[in-house]
């Protein structure tokens, strides 16, 4: 079955998208600095140079926070004009950009989860900053039940506020 999504990303998916971008890569600093906040418990013990530890425990901390409850952009101006195709096992995206097109090929087999939301899927293959976008309104040819079977056991529903 082939399943196609041409078209120009929405303003409110670009930005429920960067929303979720920033959010996971907040996720990773509050694990970089869960783990120096620990090291700087062992330093501590240990009588060496805790207070570099912590504080940049802390510094880590703080930008993890800032990414995580940092507003939306108001408006992101740059067009995402995009083709995603799905036939057989090869999945073909290609962006369109001013005088040139960039483009990606990945085995179905390849993708490792699909968030569904509201308005579109991510379809997730290494994290959720290489997430190749599929809006539902921009479903050219196949339908939605197919897709979700193509993709069966790999979907979860994901809620972007």
């Amino acid at each position: 079955m082939t399943f196609e999504f041409y078209g120009e990303i929405s303003e409110y998916t670009k930005k429920r998208t960067d929303r979720l971008k920033k959010r996971y890569f907040a996720q990773w600093l509050f694990l970089a600095a869960g783990i120096l906040l620990v090291a700087s418990l062992i330093a501590s013990f240990l009588r060496e140079a805790f207070i570099v530890l912590l504080i940049c425990a802390i510094v880590v901390g703080l930008v993890g926070c800032l990414l995580y409850f940092l507003p939306m952009k108001k408006s992101m101006t740059q067009p995402w004009k995009v083709r995603v195709l799905i036939d057989g096992d090869q999945i073909l995206w290609t962006q369109y950009l001013q005088g040139r097109e960039l483009q990606k090929k990945k085995r179905v087999s390849d993708i490792k989860k699909v968030y569904r939301t509201k308005y579109c899927y991510y379809l997730i293959y290494n994290d959720i900053s290489n997430a190749i976008i599929c809006e539902r309104c921009l479903l050219k040819r196949g339908t939605f039940d197919s897709f979700e079977m193509l993709f069966e056991g790999k979907i979860r529903n994901k809620a972007i506020d």
